[in-house]
């Protein structure tokens, strides 16, 4: 798609059903206050109806929402993930650097869209959560696909940091840049939310064979919006989608 790439759930017969896409950087900046032109453009290009698409108030948090009906989403309620069961919705998210994390249960039939970044790791265990208490949803069941955002070749982070993601989401998701470290740099670790949101999945129930990473840079990568690329105010806030086909 012009604008936009999708990307396809690993192992189950209804992948060719499913469309995840997330726009480029060359389509614009999707905020809903700041690109809303840019916006209608894309849902018209990729055939969706503005109507049917719900957002939210993104805050950097782990809450998701069960999305049942489009009108009740017309405030934009805060969080950062949505779920549904209604064929007929398309939930979306904004993301720049942040990770798009899109998900399917062909068993339980419910589906949606996380925002992911440092604050939000640890997301997924809300939306799983959410999806056993809503329809029943077992963990063995779920694809995933983490999508493009900033990679541990362009994000590096402190000592506090890392100690929180070692502890608290493997160590295998922080690695010590050894050069960094001799020139007593402030951020000598590198942190991998691909890791980090995979060794989650693993520890929830998720099987190995069901996770998809796109191992995209959107830091590296000119054909993404970054925040750390770019520089606020001018970063390009990319839009994530989810819907039927």
């Amino acid at each position: 798609m012009t604008g936009a790439h999708t990307y396809a759930f690993p192992d189950t017969d209804l992948a060719p059903r499913l469309e995840c896409g997330l726009s480029l950087a060359a389509s614009g900046c999707m905020g809903v206050q700041s690109g809303p032109e840019n916006r209608k453009r894309l849902f018209r290009t990729a055939g969706i109806d503005p109507a049917s698409a719900v957002s939210l108030t993104q805050i950097h948090s782990r809450i998701v929402r069960v999305a049942e009906s489009a009108p009740a989403f017309v405030d934009m309620p805060e969080g950062d993930g949505l779920i549904t069961a209604n064929d007929s919705l398309v939930p979306t998210v904004t993301v720049a650097d942040c990770m798009p994390i899109w998900l399917l249960d062909p068993v339980a039939r419910w589906f949606g869209v996380l925002h992911s970044g440092w604050r939000g790791t640890g997301i997924l265990r809300t939306a799983l959560e959410l999806a056993s208490d809503e329809w029943g949803a077992k963990p063995e069941n779920l694809r995933v696909i983490l999508g493009p955002h900033i990679r541990s070749c362009c994000y590096t982070v402190d000592g506090e940091r890392a100690d929180y993601f070692r502890r608290g989401f493997g160590e295998s998701s922080v690695t010590l840049d050894a050069a960094r470290a001799a020139a007593n740099d402030r951020w000598p670790w590198r942190l991998s939310l691909a890791e980090a949101n995979r060794n989650l999945a693993l520890s929830l129930g998720v099987l190995a064979e069901h996770i998809r990473d796109t191992g995209e840079c959107t830091a590296c990568n000119p054909l993404y919006g970054s925040n750390r690329r770019q520089g606020a105010p001018s970063f390009t806030r990319m839009l994530a989608w989810i819907r039927w086909r």
